[in-house]
């Protein structure tokens, strides 16, 4: 447990250092053993509630290679740190959000260094997607309207979390 939290804070420390590399992550068909996530929600600022949905709230997930899921929602989950612990994800539960990840194609979006140094635009509701796997971690902004391609990677992280009602 120890190991696996200085894994992810050293992941936080070292991704803006990583941001500026060149290439692209590209994510394997099948979900490597060491893969890791971080989704940080923002919401619009009109909408910081999330609308109607409240998949779409502030929120900050981690899925660790282990299986654990953190989550958060709210004001201050952009604030350094984790989440806390919310449950562990069975193998079979951690593909589909991995597949979900490939789906919606979160190493395409732009990259960015991180959501420690990241300010969201104030008029679109964006997700930072922070990938690990293989030494190598991106961060990526992508769009996370309801209608996004991100949505449904969103939407089950909420579920998985048990912060979507």
């Amino acid at each position: 447990m120890r190991r696996m939290i200085a894994s992810m804070l050293a992941f936080l420390l070292v991704l803006p250092a990583l941001a500026g590399c060149a290439g692209r992550l590209v994510l394997p068909e099948s979900r490597p053993a060491d893969y890791t996530m971080l989704v940080t929600v923002y919401p619009a600022q009109a909408r910081a509630g999330g609308g109607d949905d409240p998949a779409f709230r502030a929120a900050r997930y981690a899925v660790e290679s282990d299986g654990l899921l953190r989550a958060e929602v709210g004001a201050g989950v952009v604030e350094p740190g984790f989440p806390p612990i919310a449950r562990r994800l069975e193998p079979a539960q951690l593909d589909a959000v991995y597949a979900l990840a490939r789906e919606a194609e979160t190493t395409a979006g732009r990259r960015v260094p991180g959501p420690l140094v990241y300010t969201p635009p104030g008029d679109a509701s964006v997700a930072v997607v922070e990938i690990g796997s293989g030494g190598v971690y991106r961060a990526h902004e992508v769009d996370a309207s309801p209608a996004s391609r991100a949505a449904p990677l969103i939407r089950e992280l909420a579920r998985l979390s048990w912060l979507d009602g």
